[in-house]
């Protein structure tokens, strides 16, 4: 390898490495003291970085939505649910009970990563547009996710053609972080019984019983 490349390596690294600093700072501050509460300023001395650093990796909405990214996936950047690997590999099972089970499992853990930080960034969009437009985005984006994904319910002849659209907006409230904070939060459910509850509803809308 030459310096240079190695130069280019080392700097992305520590490059990265700030950035990560940055969003976990600004993650707890978000959920601890509120989003519209918390600084720029103030995630740069949580993170122990220079304020221009902060302002560097970008607004305030985009590290919130980065955060979010981060942790529903497992990585930043808007992709979609439906070209994640380890989404593709549970649609992939040849066994549809276990595929069911598996999607739910995925979703809810994925969910109780990001609830806390979800209803902060809610609270915020009543008067941060930015953060409104970010967060009408994903919605956007998740809602698309879940009425084309929905086709594969149809393919393994769980779901009549002509019912997709419907489903897709059924199952679009029953697996969204609002759902699931609604329970495990505000009536104390554990995240068993939350898993047992949403995988029984969604097997009731499939006209299906869970095992």
């Amino acid at each position: 390898m030459s310096t240079r490349k190695y130069e280019m390596g080392r700097r992305a690294e520590t490059a990265a490495r700030t950035r990560a600093r940055i969003l976990d700072a600004a993650e707890e501050l978000f959920v601890g003291h509120g989003y519209s509460r918390t600084t720029l300023r103030e995630v740069a001395s949580h993170a122990g970085v220079s304020v221009q650093s902060v302002y560097q990796a970008g607004s305030k909405a985009s590290l919130m939505m980065a955060i979010l990214e981060r942790g529903f996936s497992g990585a930043e950047g808007a992709v979609s649910i439906l070209e994640r690997p380890e989404f593709l590999a549970i649609m992939a099972d040849p066994d549809t009970e276990r595929a069911l089970d598996r999607y739910v499992e995925f979703i809810v853990a994925a969910n109780g990563r990001i609830i806390d930080l979800w209803h902060a960034a809610i609270l915020a969009s009543d008067s941060d547009p930015e953060i409104a437009e970010a967060v009408r985005l994903s919605e956007s984006q998740r809602m698309d996710d879940l009425h084309l994904g929905s086709g594969w319910f149809v393919g393994r002849g769980l779901l009549a053609g002509e019912c997709v659209t419907e489903f897709a907006d059924v199952l679009g409230h029953l697996t969204g972080p609002d759902t699931h904070r609604y329970f495990t939060r505000e009536r104390g459910w554990t995240d068993e019984r939350f898993t047992r509850w949403l995988r029984a509803t969604i097997a009731g809308q499939l006209s299906i019983a869970p095992r």
